[in-house]
């Protein structure tokens, strides 16, 4: 009877022992803390800098930006996740989508429009932190691909079709010089009396550039002229 209950007092000890490993009192006032913002009137995207003011790695960080007017009003706020790691009393940045970019509104401690643009601060809320992969999951389906990540993926499709194009461009361009450069030897071998279909040939063989440069030398074929003649 003893022996069972040191037993069952044993693992209630080890599984006490596991959970206070595993439990942490989480400061979600002081534990992270922005550091600084940047974010110019002609930047797409700011730069977040978060400082880990604990003695432990964090990760996969849940947070919320408030945008503020310079006289401490709300204006907007965005929440936002992000998979990252960091060290113990080190800093991260962060890249989070810029606040009306497309309106040049700057942070008031960043470059400004020439001839000014509105300005705003920020406030930083840290929400969570070391999330599980599952929880990260089902935030990122509505948080992680942001605002600014869509427009870079609208950005990234719109460049893929100009690259397309670019590249149509390219070999239409090809195809039309080199076309060209076959029609110029045929009309410079007609012109100096000399087998067509013979130079033709030899361009298929070496190059057009370099049949084009023979028959500026070699000139007419005598020959054909004195079969005229005849």
């Amino acid at each position: 009877m003893l022996t069972k209950r040191l037993r069952l007092s044993t693992s209630l000890l080890s599984l006490l022992f596991c959970v206070s490993l595993f439990a942490q009192n989480k400061n979600l006032e002081k534990d992270v803390t922005m550091v600084s913002y940047e974010q110019g009137w002609l930047d797409s995207y700011g730069t977040l800098a978060l400082k880990n003011n604990t003695k432990d790695e964090i990760r996969n960080l849940q947070f919320q930006i408030t945008y503020l007017d310079m006289s401490g009003n709300p204006l907007d706020y965005e929440d936002y996740v992000r998979d990252v790691t960091i060290a113990p009393g080190m800093t991260k940045k962060i890249d989070i989508p810029a606040y009306e970019h497309s309106r040049y509104y700057h942070y008031y401690k960043s470059d400004n429009k020439p001839g000014g643009s509105p300005s705003f601060k920020i406030k930083f809320q840290l929400k969570d932190y070391n999330l599980k992969k599952e929880e990260l999951r089902n935030l990122s389906e509505n948080n992680y691909l942001d605002r600014f990540d869509y427009r870079r993926l609208d950005e990234n499709e719109d460049n893929d079709g100009f690259y397309v194009v670019l590249c149509l461009v390219g070999v239409l361009m090809f195809v039309g010089i080199s076309v060209g450069l076959y029609v110029l030897v045929a009309i410079m071998a007609k012109k100096r009396n000399r087998n067509v279909a013979v130079w033709i040939l030899l361009s298929l063989l070496a190059t057009p550039i370099l049949m084009i440069i023979i028959l500026l030398f070699i000139g007419n074929d005598g020959n054909n002229d004195m079969a005229q003649y005849n």
